[in-house]
């Protein structure tokens, strides 16, 4: 098994049965990680949150690393189905006697690294209905409406629409109001 660390600090890889499966895997993970992250963020995860299913999704991903044909698009889709999972598990949780304190809304860790715009960013998408944050969250990893249409299982102009619509809301977010 390989042990990969995040960011600049990462050294280097120890020696594993998988040779060059085991730093093109690495290399994708110190490439993906932090994206991954704020991508769950933008779904509607807490950081927290966000942080572990990106952790369990690079572990799926290794698992299964020499047939995932398109990983960028394969690690958003697990996250999202982990993101699925982690939502129902909560809403079968038994409520407790007392209330745990309620979490940061973005953990220490992370402040540090998320500019002012991008926690108004996430604020706003967390304004959206799922579908056109999910679309958003997508496009702004750099994915087109093909792409995420094959993801979603839908039309590419359904992809569309839920853009257009999630621009629309975001701008009433904003205060900017439609000038036509």
């Amino acid at each position: 098994m390989v042990t990969v660390t995040a960011g600049p600090e990462a050294g280097p890889l120890p020696a594993g049965s998988g040779g060059l499966r085991d730093v093109e895997f690495a290399e994708f993970f110190r490439a993906e990680h932090k994206k991954l992250i704020r991508f769950v963020m933008a779904n509607g995860a807490d950081a927290d949150r966000a942080a572990e299913i990106a952790q369990m999704t690079f572990v799926k991903a290794f698992e299964c690393w020499d047939v995932i044909r398109a990983p960028r698009a394969w690690i958003r889709r697990v996250a999202v189905n982990e993101l699925t999972a982690a939502r129902q598990a909560a809403r079968r949780e038994t409520p407790q006697a007392t209330l745990p304190d309620s979490p940061a809304p973005v953990s220490p860790a992370l402040a540090v690294e998320l500019t002012e715009e991008a926690r108004q960013v996430l604020a706003a998408l967390q304004a959206l209905p799922p579908r056109q944050r999910q679309v958003m969250a997508w496009i702004i990893d750099g994915f087109g409406a093909t792409e995420i249409a094959r993801e979603f299982g839908v039309s590419p102009e359904s992809v569309r629409q839920s853009y257009a619509k999630a621009r629309k809301n975001l701008g009433r977010f904003y205060g900017r109001s439609k000038k036509r």
